[in-house]
C-alpha cells in the first residue's frame, strides 16, 4: 500500500473561480494529500510565511494591488522562501522567463489546471526543491569544513589568519582594542606517550570545548597548531583579557579531564597581548607578541599567565 504523502500548499489567487479550480484539482490528486491556504493578494503574506510552516506556495501573477510577480521582486536579497509556481492565464514565455529570474520554481498555465498535470507540476517542483536544498547545504558544510579544525570544531589557522589581518583593519580604521590570547598544554607529549594519541586528542577536545564555552559570539577561538590554541578578543582591554586568561587556566586546571577512562590533572599556560593606545601593529606581531609571553609563560614554570599590554609584562603565576 502506498503512503500518501501531505504537501501544505498555499494559494495566492484573488479569483473565486480560480480557487475552486485550484482546490478541486488538489483534492482530486492521486498522489499526495493537500492542506491548502487561501489568500486573495498578497499583502500581509510575508508576514504569514514568518509565521506558518508552507512546503509549496502557487502565486498568481496577476493580483490587485500588487502582482506576484512585484511581490517577489520586492523581497529582501537571500529571504528563505517555500518553493513557488506561478499561475498565470497567459502563455506569454516572456512571462514565464521573469516569474522564473524573479525567484519562482515553475510556471503554470491555469488553463492546464486539473488533477494530474497539476499534481505533476507540484511533484517536479517539490523534488528541484529538495535537491537545491541539499545542494546548499552541502555547500554551506563544505565552507564550514575549510575553515574548522576537524578535531576540535574550533577554527583553523587559516581561519585565524583572515580574522587577525580583518581585526587589525577594523582598529587601525575605528581605534578601539584588540587582545589576543595564545593557549598551550603543559606536557602535552606525556599524555600522548602514556595514553596513546586517541586520548591526547581526547584531551585536546576538552580543553577546546571549554575555550569555545568561555568566550563570547564576536571572539575568534582557533587550533593553533598541536596542543596550542589561539583566541583573539575584540574590543577587549587588557584587564578583561587577562581575566579571561587566568579564569580558563584556572578552569583547565580544576577540571577533571578524561583520558584512558582516567581523571587526568592537565594544565595550561596563557600568554596574552593587547593592543591599546598605539598605532595597531601588523597582523602578525599580535600572535607573535602572545606567543612570545606564552613562551616566557612556560619558562617561568608552566601553569600560569603572562601578559604583555603596550610594553608593560605583567605576570600572573599559580603553581
Amino acid at each position: 500500500m502506498t503512503i500518501r504523502r501531505t504537501v501544505r500548499v498555499l494559494v495566492v489567487e484573488d479569483s473565486p473561480t480560480d480557487q475552486y479550480l485550484i482546490r478541486r484539482a488538489l483534492e482530486r490528486c492521486q498522489e499526495i494529500d493537500f492542506d491548502i491556504e487561501v489568500l486573495t493578494s498578497t499583502k500581509g503574506l510575508s508576514r504569514l510565511l514568518d509565521t506558518i510552516e508552507v512546503d509549496l506556495m502557487l502565486l498568481d501573477y496577476d493580483l490587485p494591488g500588487q502582482s506576484g510577480l512585484e511581490f517577489l521582486r520586492g523581497l529582501p536579497v537571500g529571504q528563505e522562501l517555500p518553493p513557488i509556481i506561478m499561475l498565470t492565464g497567459s502563455g506569454d514565455e516572456l512571462v514565464a522567463k521573469e516569474a522564473i529570474l524573479a525567484g519562482a520554481y515553475d510556471y503554470f498555465l491555469k488553463a492546464r489546471i486539473e488533477p494530474e498535470a497539476l499534481g505533476t507540476a507540484i511533484s517536479e517542483c517539490l523534488k528541484k526543491a529538495t535537491r537545491e536544498k541539499a545542494a546548499r547545504r552541502q555547500k554551506l558544510e563544505t565552507e564550514r569544513l575549510a575553515v574548522i579544525d576537524a578535531l576540535t570544531d574550533l577554527y583553523n589557522r587559516r581561519y585565524l589568519a583572515d580574522a587577525v589581518r580583518r581585526e587589525c583593519g577594523r582598529v587601525g580604521r575605528y581605534g578601539g582594542t584588540l587582545s589576543c590570547l595564545m593557549i598551550d598544554i603543559d606536557g602535552f607529549k606525556q599524555y600522548n606517550d602514556l595514553y596513546g594519541h586517541l586520548q591526547g586528542d581526547a584531551i585536546l577536545r576538552q580543553v577546546a570545548s571549554l575555550i569555545s564555552g568561555s568566550i563570547r559570539d564576536c571572539d575568534i577561538a582557533a587550533r593553533f597548531g598541536g596542543d596550542e590554541f589561539c583566541v583573539v578578543l575584540t574590543e577587549t582591554n587588557h584587564e578583561g583579557a587577562l581575566h579571561l586568561a587566568e579564569r580558563l587556566r584556572t578552569s583547565i586546571a580544576e577540571q577533571c579531564l578524561v583520558a584512558g577512562g582516567r581523571a587526568l590533572p592537565v594544565t595550561a599556560s596563557i600568554g596574552v597581548l593587547t593592543t591599546a593606545g598605539q598605532p595597531i601593529p601588523y597582523p602578525e606581531s599580535i600572535i607573535e607578541g602572545a606567543d612570545t609571553a606564552l613562551r616566557r609563560a612556560k619558562t617561568a614554570g608552566k601553569n600560569q599567565v603572562h601578559a604583555t599590554c603596550t610594553g608593560v609584562d605583567r605576570d600572573i603565576v599559580r603553581t
